[in-house]
């Protein structure tokens, strides 16, 4: 009989790095099937509650919040779609 593993998947629907880690979540998954039973279960996660009604520049809210420079935010940027789904 097979174990089941629970998992309990935080995250934030906006955040570009949480959709990768979902991502590799499923590659995972599909990988070991047949040793273990996966129960997903998805828990919503605000990054930034505070953000206006009408968004943010993406740039402008990493390099504020994260203090990073445009190029550094640029260089992340590319990474995230590097590993991207």
């Amino acid at each position: 009989m097979r174990p089941t593993i629970k998992i309990d998947f935080v995250s934030d629907v906006a955040c570009p790095w949480c959709a990768v880690g979902l991502g590799n979540l499923n590659k995972a998954i599909t990988a070991f099937g047949d040793k273990a039973n996966f129960e997903v279960h998805f828990r919503p996660f605000e990054l930034n509650p505070n953000m206006p009604l009408g968004g943010q520049d993406a740039i402008e809210h990493l390099t504020e919040k994260y203090g990073l420079t445009v190029e550094q935010v640029q260089a992340n940027q590319a990474q995230i779609r590097a590993r991207g789904p």
